[in-house]
């Protein structure tokens, strides 16, 4: 007959033997380490559920920094952060007030976003003043040196200046017999301030005077502008929130006393001003989507420095001038990138 060979017993030890102990102990700790791993693997997927969070804070409503918005959200979805699927976005608006500005940087801190985009100038100080932490990237700064928002190490972004003589040489191709030119701002906004003073240093070196009228709210800005009123051959705008968010009546001012209204934003000029150069804001969203998209993906902030626009675009609007009682040369329309007609 065949004889079984002696194999080694496959039942578990028991409990009281030295053998037995030992086993009972691999046992226990390889069920922890499975349900360690088990935890953190959950803990992984929740966050890469999670996404990334970015968060909005626009200092008013207006056509130019909503297009600039909207071209960031594009920029990055085209760049793989989709909102509901792996990006949380949060905006808010401030309707103008810096009061509320403030406010809106402390709950969006509160937040802890992985970026917080400030659209302006105020909107970004109110931010930067709050936290030293969290990356901030800006939008619609005309000057952030003379905002103090080069000092802080957690602040980069992208500018919208527009250099002072572009847009005295273009109210002087339109308008050849201009001696004074009128502005109107809110002295309260930085950016708004500098423009100003490069304005006026441009213009007394080009034998140009400037009368100036200062708002502080929106809603005043029909009454302030009329003192411009049989003073002015011109009106320039600079990139000033508070101003722009009532265009219109300044745009009917000059419709009314035949005084052509020309800026710095070119969505101005789709709204009845006679010519502008500026930033074409939905391209600008996109490079300011590409720099948030640089910070998400975990580059220091630090390492993005801030940026000027890559290059300006001009706008005239054929019919807004002749409503201002004047015309708009061949060669401007000709060089033009877009014609309101």
């Amino acid at each position: 007959m065949r004889k079984e060979r002696n194999r080694p017993s496959l039942r578990t030890p028991a409990a009281d033997t030295p053998r037995g102990v030992a086993y009972s102990f691999r046992r226990v700790a390889l069920t922890a380490y499975l349900f360690l791993i088990s935890c953190l693997g959950c803990s992984l997927n929740a966050e890469s559920d999670k996404g990334v969070h970015v968060a909005v804070g626009q200092i008013v409503e207006h056509q130019a920094l909503d297009t600039l918005r909207g071209g960031l959200k594009e920029g990055l979805e085209k760049r793989g952060f989709v909102e509901g699927k792996n990006l949380t976005w949060t905006y808010e608006n401030a309707q103008g007030s810096p009061t509320t500005a403030v406010q809106i940087a402390h709950k969006l801190i509160s937040l802890d976003p992985n970026v917080i985009v400030t659209l302006s100038t105020p909107m970004t100080q109110a931010a930067a003043s709050a936290t030293s932490e969290i990356p901030i990237v800006f939008g619609a700064v005309t000057d952030p040196e003379t905002a103090k928002l080069t000092t802080h190490k957690n602040v980069t972004g992208l500018t919208d200046f527009v250099p002072p003589e572009k847009q005295i040489e273009l109210i002087r191709a339109i308008v050849p017999t201009v001696k004074t030119i009128g502005i109107v701002y809110n002295p309260g906004e930085a950016n708004s301030v500098k423009q100003v003073e490069e304005i006026k240093e441009f213009c007394a070196l080009n034998n140009l005077n400037v009368e100036l009228a200062a708002v502080t709210k929106s809603s005043d800005v029909s009454i302030v502008a009329r003192i411009l009123i049989g003073k002015v051959d011109a009106i320039l705008l600079p990139t000033d929130n508070t101003v722009i968010s009532a265009l219109e009546s300044i745009i009917k001012m000059g419709i009314t006393h035949n005084i052509p209204v020309f800026g710095s934003d070119v969505d101005i000029v789709r709204r009845g001003a006679v010519a502008a150069y500026g930033v074409d804001w939905r391209t600008s969203g996109d490079a300011l989507a590409e720099m948030v998209s640089e910070v998400l993906k975990g580059t220091a902030v630090k390492k993005i420095p801030i940026q000027n626009p890559k290059t300006l675009v001009l706008h005239v609007n054929i019919g807004a001038a002749l409503k201002m009682n004047t015309t708009i040369p061949a060669a401007i329309k000709d060089k033009a990138d877009f014609v309101y007609e």
